[in-house]
């Protein structure tokens, strides 16, 4: 099975600012409220609570960099997007000059970074928790984020499957996007479920199997979206 994403031919994410770097802050600020919050809820931190987790010295650190909770969500949105995008993206333009290109191909290029994250020291699953809580944790606010983080990616996935599937409709298309997003999100989020599933413990949720369930949740998905 092809690999989901390449770190040689990704750009890798920009170094962390030293602590005498006045952007030092900001980050802390960033990767703490986006692991508290992926965990607890996006309304459930108080700001002060993910000021003394960075670190901070100035209590009023948070609102000097962000102003406030939705200024706070909208710039790990942000965070997050600059890694995720250019990824998905190069890899759907890349398919464009690919003849012979299969809907599988689309889901691994659009949704393979998104599995990568995991795999990521300073993201890992809380990265992919949060954008997974904008949608259903945050209100219209967090829908409206969640939009201008994915619309790119998606609008270009949109291109290349409506090149494969001529007889669908665009917004039919469009319709099996969303879903399959959200259960790439929920799928990684919550795997952990099938350890404590309705049929019991499942062999694929054992440590050491997850090339097969990578293997089985791509099937789903591109089920999902060829109809």
């Amino acid at each position: 099975m092809p690999a989901l994403a390449s770190p040689a031919d990704d750009p890798s994410p920009s170094p962390s600012p030293s602590p005498a770097d006045p952007q030092a802050t900001r980050t802390r600020l960033i990767e703490e409220a986006m692991q508290l919050m992926a965990r607890e809820g996006m309304n459930a931190v108080s700001l002060r609570r993910i000021v003394i987790a960075a670190g901070a010295q100035n209590p009023s650190a948070l609102h000097y960099h962000f102003g406030g909770r939705d200024e706070l969500v909208a710039a790990i949105s942000c965070y997050l997007q600059q890694w995720l995008e250019p990824r998905a993206c190069a890899r759907l333009e890349a398919l464009a000059g690919q003849p012979g290109y299969t809907v599988r191909d689309v889901v691994e290029a659009a949704f393979g970074p998104v599995i990568a994250m995991l795999s990521e020291p300073a993201l890992g699953r809380d990265a992919v928790n949060f954008i997974g809580r904008l949608g259903w944790d945050y209100g219209e606010k967090g829908q409206e984020i969640s939009a201008a983080l994915h619309r790119r990616t998606l609008e270009l996935t949109l291109a290349r499957l409506q090149a494969l599937m001529p007889g669908v409709g665009r917004e039919t298309i469009q319709f099996r996007l969303l879903l399959t997003m959200n259960a790439v999100y929920y799928g990684i989020s919550y795997r952990s479920y099938m350890r404590r599933s309705p049929f019991g413990p499942m062999e694929l949720a054992m440590p050491g199997d997850e090339e097969r369930q990578q293997t089985e949740f791509l099937d789903y998905l591109v089920a999902g979206l060829s109809g």
